[in-house]
């Protein structure tokens, strides 16, 4: 019933019950039987429910346990206080479980355990470190994902959650000034996927998912986002290295060369050729030289980019300032004047 219930049923969780139905060996030519001329109820995140409505009229559901609980008493049937117990069970060992009915009639619930990759909470407070808030927004009830949320190490969860609340949180965070990075899998993930920066969606995603999100991750793994903030992360610290860098070498380099350069005609500012520059030709030249030189040097820099480590921005300006501006700074004060050395031998 339940493979039955589920062959309209695009969620992992669909899949996996018709995955499993077949690895059993379930006759799929049967199933075919079964469904000839009947009506496919698709799941949907409103309903939160699936299944089929055979020819002869025999209803069969499996869904949520709330979905089916409300279509078994809007029906007049009973609903089994042996099964709320079940499902409390399941849900409180970290399962996701699900209510099959037959002609609103609950025969039963079937336990779904997600798998939790290894190493995943030491991924997820890489994503602290680096100032990233983690939260799972998903449709399953509060004892499951409170558990899954405890075991995998994430900062907060949303459970029960429907495509519209999904999409408002992340309307919410926005509008408080954050950037909002989202991955998924499911068609109620893509107005979500849509609103968000960034939208990530899995490979084993429905179309819908796909097409909504900016990305889509081949390797299937919720951590990726990692990856994605890294590589980003370094992209705009090297160009923040460089530019750093550039300005504070040019500061440092005028307030060397200036002096020297007017204190012919302004004898007051020898007092500010703090580098000893012989003449304002050899400080010329030596600035020219240092420049051809330093170009050069910097290159390798931009091309393999600077080593991104999981820390806070502030952190990360900190860094920045103290190794590239200072360099920036002490540089051009070595290099020019060890240049005008070689150059004064000449002039």
């Amino acid at each position: 019933m339940s493979t039955i219930a589920s062959l309209t049923d695009e969620t992992p969780e669909g899949k996996s019950i018709v995955e499993l139905a077949l690895t059993q060996q379930v006759d799929a030519l049967k199933l075919k039987v079964h469904l000839k001329g009947a009506e496919l109820i698709k799941f949907t995140a409103e309903t939160r429910s699936s299944g089929v409505t055979l020819a002869d009229g025999t209803r069969i559901r499996k869904g949520a346990a709330d979905a089916i609980r409300q279509l078994t008493e809007r029906a007049g049937k009973a609903y089994p206080a042996e099964v709320v117990e079940r499902v409390q069970l399941v849900a409180s060992n970290g399962g996701t479980p699900l209510v099959v009915s037959h002609n609103d009639e609950v025969l039963g619930v079937v336990e779904l355990q997600d798998i939790i990759k290894p190493g995943i909470q030491e991924r997820f407070e890489r994503l602290r470190r680096m100032g990233i808030k983690t939260v799972m927004v998903t449709g399953d009830n509060p004892l499951t994902a409170k558990f899954i949320a405890e075991k995998a190490g994430v900062d907060d969860f949303i459970a029960e959650a429907k495509p519209e609340d999904k999409m408002q949180y992340i309307r919410a965070e926005q509008q408080q000034g954050k950037l909002v990075a989202m991955m998924g899998d499911g068609t109620n993930d893509a107005p979500a996927l849509a609103q968000a920066d960034v939208g990530v969606a899995m490979n084993s995603g429905t179309q819908a998912a796909k097409e909504a999100g900016n990305m889509v991750d081949l390797d299937n793994d919720p951590t990726k986002l990692i990856e994605v903030v890294e590589i980003g992360k370094q992209l705009l610290m090297t160009r923040g290295t460089l530019t750093t860098f550039s300005i504070a070498n040019d500061v440092a380099k005028y307030f060397a060369i200036v002096p020297a350069l007017f204190m012919v005609g302004i004898p007051a500012l020898g007092a500010l050729n703090v580098m000893g520059l012989k003449s304002p030709q050899s400080a010329i030249l030596s600035a020219v030289i240092f420049n051809a030189l330093l170009i050069p040097a910097l290159v390798p820099l931009a091309l393999r980019g600077v080593a991104y480590k999981p820390v806070g921005a502030s952190a990360l300006l900190r860094r920045n300032l103290l190794i590239y501006g200072l360099g920036g700074v002490v540089a051009p004060f070595i290099g020019i004047k060890l240049i005008d050395l070689v150059v004064g031998l000449f002039m």
